[in-house]
């Protein structure tokens, strides 16, 4: 394999996993968002935030594939 397509593909492991790492942060905040009352209010869930956790997350998960993939055709192909 050329060095310049195992570059690529160390890009693409590196881009994919930073991506799926803010994607965790950002499901962890908006879960704590979830559950820290504001202004002592009773808290009630919106569904828009818990389903965007889920999606979140779920993305997270979507990249870390994808950067286990280009992984490990990285690693067949040295």
């Amino acid at each position: 394999m050329t060095e310049k397509k195992m570059q690529e593909l160390k890009d693409k492991v590196a881009d994919y996993k930073r991506f799926g790492f803010i994607l965790l942060s950002l499901s962890a905040f908006l879960f704590i968002g979830l559950i820290i009352p504001a202004d002592g209010q009773a808290v009630s869930l919106p569904s828009g935030f818990i389903v965007g956790v889920f999606l979140t997350m779920g993305l997270a998960v979507v990249c870390h594939r994808l950067a286990m993939n280009a992984q490990k055709q990285m690693y067949e192909d040295e």
